[in-house]
């Protein structure tokens, strides 16, 4: 384990990722010495990438304390995220100012510490963690200290399984062996139950090539389909195409050729 010089700064670099893969955090936490500490953390809800940007910097903060480390300084390229943690910017969104409770309550153990923003290019090392951690289950290197998972900090997000949604029934199946009273319903379920798989609390189907694609809910639904269709990288596409590439992205639902068609025909880019 690395001990702590007493008295030296610590250099923390965190960085936030959200993307249609999923949510990341890296941590790069450099020793006195000059020895480097990296940390991989898969977020496994769906966040904003200010709020990616905010548990990056969490975590960051529960990395120097763990080690021990008494003065510390955060590096992130997210000139909103420093400058509301600095004061320059007010903080409205209530989420964002829980985050600043949540802050202040973790960095009470530090005898000192700051935030500093830095371009994204001298952030490289956290950028390039966050990203892995937001596109991978597991990553296995020997420089890079791994978890899979990480707990919200906060809890007002949207689950990423509503009650009651097209999914239910072949969860109560799956997991109770428990079938809808409707026969014809029951007998649906049955069919369609050997495809699916429940991992971690999450529904999965199979696709015809074999890979797992993650089963959404209708709260969900559209939030994907706008960042496939009119996000940094969309294309505006057709309802077909659409859905097609929701699948290539290894997501799956219900309605997927409905609902991409419904998006394309409201969607004032297309």
């Amino acid at each position: 384990m690395i001990q702590p010089e007493e008295e030296e700064v610590w250099k923390v670099f965190v960085d936030g990722a959200s993307n249609l893969s999923g949510c990341g955090v890296g941590v790069v936490l450099i020793v006195p010495s000059g020895k480097k500490v990296k940390l991989a953390l898969r977020i496994d809800s769906r966040v904003t990438n200010n709020e990616a940007e905010y548990e990056a910097v969490l975590a960051g903060l529960q990395a120097a304390r763990e080690v021990g480390a008494s003065q510390v300084i955060i590096y992130s390229d997210s000139q909103l995220v420093a400058q509301q943690i600095k004061g320059t910017y007010e903080a409205k969104n209530e989420k964002m100012l829980k985050y600043l409770r949540l802050i202040t309550a973790r960095a009470a153990s530090l005898t000192d510490w700051n935030i500093e923003q830095i371009p994204r290019e001298e952030n490289g090392e956290a950028d390039t963690l966050a990203k892995l951690a937001s596109s991978m289950s597991y990553i296995s290197t020997r420089e890079v200290l791994c978890f899979t998972r990480l707990v919200l900090s906060i809890d007002e997000n949207v689950p990423l399984m509503q009650k009651n949604s097209w999914m239910t029934p072949l969860i109560e199946y799956i997991v109770h062996a428990r079938l809808p009273k409707d026969r014809t319903q029951a007998l649906k379920v049955k069919k369609q139950a050997p495809r699916f798989v429940l991992l971690n609390d999450i529904l999965y189907r199979r696709s015809y090539q074999g890979s797992l694609l993650k089963c959404l809910a209708e709260n969900e639904v559209e939030y994907v389909l706008r960042e496939i269709n009119e996000g940094c990288c969309g294309e505006h596409l057709g309802g077909t195409a659409l859905a097609r590439k929701a699948i290539l992205a290894r997501f799956w639902w219900s309605r997927m050729n409905q609902d991409a068609a419904h998006l394309v025909q409201t969607c004032k880019g297309c």
